[in-house]
């Protein structure tokens, strides 16, 4: 079932018996879901399973309501072919919605049920920052971030824009100081930059290569190897940096970025810390689990 075929089922009050609602983005679905209620003329009810309600379908004499009822991720409705033929006929007056975390194509029930199967993903960035900027008052580079920062997923952007609002911090601020919760990430290489250029979110992405456990030596390598294309790029003073220095393109580009942080004797000093502490773990003479708390008080 296409997205407007739902739509138009609301605004033309007609709905079907039957819905199943799958996807990763959960809270347009509640949106929907709220508009149908209002639209049918029926109260939502979430139920824990379809069977809880089955018998009083079968049984209209004790029924005067009729509901939108709502059921997430009922195992035996999915595998019960029987119990949806009849479920169906039960439904006079109601409208069920089955919210399902997960869908398996390959199934019976999906190949079966597809007609009622409506899919929402994810909304493409640039319709999300429109939701969001009707929320909160952020230009665009900042929105840029918190739509990254909660992986695009809306139902999470209007939980941390609540906490924005709440902190009275800027989305910049919020990130930061960890006022936005951020899922573990592979933060080895914005670590590393923040090292080089002696930033002050380091140790929040210093906490971001523990809580994955980011191999100490691996962090060693990029550090020693950004830091001495960024030495190589900030003392060169020839023409062709390409040729000075052995440098790629890419390399170049990533160096430059860090040049002017740091003097020159402080990037050698980086530079040599990171070749005492790979000999030491090497050698079992420095316990790695030590190391980075190490290397971060010597240089910060």
């Amino acid at each position: 079932m296409e997205i407007t075929k739902l739509k138009s089922d609301i605004l033309n009050h007609t709905p079907e018996k039957f819905y199943i609602f799958s996807g990763p983005e959960w809270k347009i679905q509640w949106i929907y879901i709220q508009k149908m209620a209002e639209s049918f003329g029926k109260p939502m009810k979430y139920i824990d399973s379809v069977s809880s309600i089955h018998s009083k379908l079968n049984n209209r004499s004790f029924i005067n309501q009729s509901y939108v009822y709502v059921v997430r991720d009922d195992s035996d409705l999915v595998g019960n072919e029987n119990l949806l033929t009849t479920l169906e006929k039960s439904l006079v007056n109601d409208v069920l919605i089955l919210l399902l975390t997960t869908l398996d194509k390959r199934t019976k029930f999906y190949k079966k049920y597809s007609d009622k199967i409506c899919m929402f993903e994810y909304m493409k960035p640039e319709i999300l920052q429109k939701y969001i900027q009707k929320e909160i008052d952020i230009d665009d580079n900042s929105c840029k971030h918190l739509m990254e920062a909660c992986e695009y997923d809306y139902g999470r952007c209007l939980l941390e824009i609540d906490k924005i609002k709440r902190s009275g911090k800027t989305v910049a601020e919020a990130l930061i100081e960890g006022v936005i919760y951020q899922p573990p990430q592979d933060a080895i290489f914005d670590f590393v930059d923040a090292i080089i250029d002696n930033s002050r979110n380091v140790f929040y992405l210093y906490e971001q290569c523990k809580q994955i456990n980011e191999s100490t030596l691996a962090v060693l390598s990029v550090l020693y190897n950004n830091t001495k294309a960024t030495l190589q790029i900030q003392a060169y003073t020839g023409e062709d940096i390409s040729k000075g220095t052995g440098l790629n393109y890419f390399q170049i580009q990533n160096a430059k970025k860090h040049t002017g942080k740091r003097k020159n004797s402080e990037l050698i000093y980086i530079m040599e810390l990171c070749q005492k502490c790979q000999e030491g773990i090497v050698t079992g003479t420095i316990e790695e689990e030590f190391v980075l708390d190490y290397i971060l008080g010597e240089i910060l």
